[in-house]
């Protein structure tokens, strides 16, 4: 799953730079580890109980990981550019 993770934040950022090039974003820029990072702290405090999370972090990929660990849908996501 850290693989499958990895990818998609990669190619993630990728299609955001080609589309919405002319916006002022931050993409993750090297920061692809707090996706899979994310993503598994998540996971294990859930079963361990937990049942919500406030998650506090700079612009840097912040549109990653609302999509890929948050699972915001990119509809709403691309909608906010628009």
């Amino acid at each position: 799953h850290i693989f499958e993770r990895l990818c998609f934040a990669d190619t993630f950022e990728n299609f955001l730079s080609h589309k919405f090039n002319t916006t002022k974003r931050f993409g993750l820029d090297g920061g692809e580890s707090i996706v899979t990072a994310l993503k598994d702290g998540i996971d294990r405090a859930s079963e361990l109980g937990a049942h919500s999370f406030i998650i506090g972090m700079p612009h840097r990929g912040r549109l990653n990981v609302l999509a890929n660990v948050m699972r915001k849908p990119m509809q709403l996501i691309f909608s906010e550019f628009q």
